[in-house]
This record gives structure tokens, sequence and C-alpha cells, in this order.
């Protein structure tokens, strides 16, 4: 059993979800939300210290209520924290991913896992960290990319590339792709990151600071900024290529489940119904 801090970002607006929060989406088998299914695969090889929240002002307490009574329901006692992560007055969304993890560096002091709020990683996955994991360190972990394509909607993923030695060391992340554009042995072959990671304290100020330097790069000027948006993946591979961190690879076999659209639903809850025969 790993005992360690649970971070979700779960600030997103949801545009695409019809404004819903997606980590209340009722996916499992008796109309489990998205946030009690990761509590009911990773609880028999993770035990959360603390469960921290990064939110947005609309939905936090709806979160908050359901974080509360799953803990109380499965009897986990873990501190539970949040934050919001604001939105300049200029944009009608928030950065992305990495001012999400910047925008909680006063809450963070151990080492953490960092999970999507509308993603399931599979309890193998969960069973992989604990048994491969030094909690001292950072993992970045991987997918194979067959496993995180559900459907035919477009996804952005983030290519995990590793040296001769089999040791990670970039991410590339790429947008809008999907299974027809890449042949079976590189579905099956090609790792990418979901946003899963292993990682200590020391590696959200160093976020937080290369975040204080895009904004300042973006300004107040609308023409660069209200598209713009600060993706996790790059600002790793950008720490990890001016070798400011290292992060070894933990490498699933899982299925990824992740929920985009309304319509992703049924394929989710029909997946984690297969998967749990």
């Amino acid at each position: 059993m790993m005992d360690i801090d649970l971070v979700f970002m779960a600030a997103g607006l949801s545009s695409r979800f019809g404004g819903d929060p997606k980590i209340l989406c009722n996916v499992g088998p008796s109309g489990e939300t998205i946030f009690e299914m990761n509590i009911v695969q990773l609880k028999k090889y993770i035990r959360p210290k603390k469960i921290h929240i990064i939110c947005n002002k609309k939905t936090c307490n709806q979160i908050l209520k359901e974080v509360a009574r799953v803990c109380g329901k499965y009897d986990i006692t873990a501190e539970i924290s949040h934050n919001i992560q604001e939105s300049p007055s200029f944009r009608t969304k928030p950065w992305g991913t990495a001012d999400a993890l910047a925008s909680a560096k006063d809450y963070i002091h151990d080492p953490f896992i960092l999970l999507n709020s509308d993603d399931l990683y599979g309890t193998h996955t969960f069973e992989s960290i604990s048994k491969e994991c030094d909690i001292n360190k950072n993992y970045i972990v991987g997918f194979r990319l067959a496993n995180t394509l559900m459907n035919e909607h477009k996804a952005n993923r983030g290519f995990i590339s590793f040296d001769a030695d089999g040791k990670m060391n970039t991410i590339c992340e790429k947008l809008h792709i999907d299974r027809s554009s890449y042949t079976n042995e590189e579905l099956n072959t090609q790792y990418v990151s979901v946003n899963l990671f292993v990682m200590q304290p020391d590696v959200v100020t160093k976020v937080s600071e290369l975040m204080d330097a895009f904004k300042e790069t973006m300004g107040n000027d609308s023409s660069l900024s209200v598209d713009a948006e600060a993706m996790l993946p790059d600002f790793i591979n950008t720490l990890l290529y001016k070798n400011i961190i290292h992060m070894d690879a933990i490498l699933s076999n899982s299925r990824w489940l992740g929920v985009t659209y309304k319509d992703d639903i049924p394929l989710v809850t029909s997946l984690l119904h297969r998967d749990a025969i």
C-alpha cells in the first residue's frame, strides 16, 4: 500500500460537455461518478493522505460535496483541500493544465499523484504505481496510444520518447489526433501521457515559475492570449530538456477511459462493465 497525496485537476469549464463538471459524471455500474470510480480503482493500492481539488468557482461546492461523500463511503480519512484556478479578465476560460497545477503551489507540500478529473486510468495502473514507484522521484505514467483512443473523437496526447537506454527523455504534445492517422504498430508501441504523474512538490514550483514567464509573454494582448493554452506536457518537456527535473516512466497496459462529450458516457460505462467481467 502506498501512502501519498492525490491532486485532481477539475477547473475546466467543460464547454464541450455542456458546462457540467465531468468529475461528477455518472459512469459506474451503479451510477458511480468518475471521482468515485477513481477511488474504487486506486483504493486497494493507494492510501490517500490528502486529496486536493483544483476547481473553478462555479462548480467547486458540488465537487467538494461529492469528494466528502465518497471519502465517507469508503472510509478514506484523507485531508480534503481545494483551490480555485482563476481566469484572467480578458479570457473566457482558464489558461490550461500547466496553470492549474501552478495555481495549487501553496497547497502542495509532499509527493503526490496528479490526475485529470475526467479520466479513469485502470486498477492495474495504480497497482503498477504502488509497486514500481520510489515516492521520492518523479514519474510519468505512459499508456499505449491504442488504449487511449476510445472512438472517432479527436484528442490531444503527450507522445513520450525514450533514449537508447530506454529512459524517458521528451514529451511532445500532439493535438487533434485520432486512430485513423496511425498504423496498428504505432497504436500499440507508442506510449503517451494522459496527465497521470507522480511528482515532487518542487516540480510545482518550477512549473509555476515557467507559468509566470508564460503569462508575462502573453501579457494583456488579446490577439496573443485569447486562444493560448498552457499545456502541462509542454512545460514538463521544457523542464526535462533543461535538465531542471528528471522523470522516469511507468508503462501501463491498462485501458484509459475519459469523458469529453456527453455521448462518451455510454461507451465509458460499457467498457467499465466489460473490463470488470
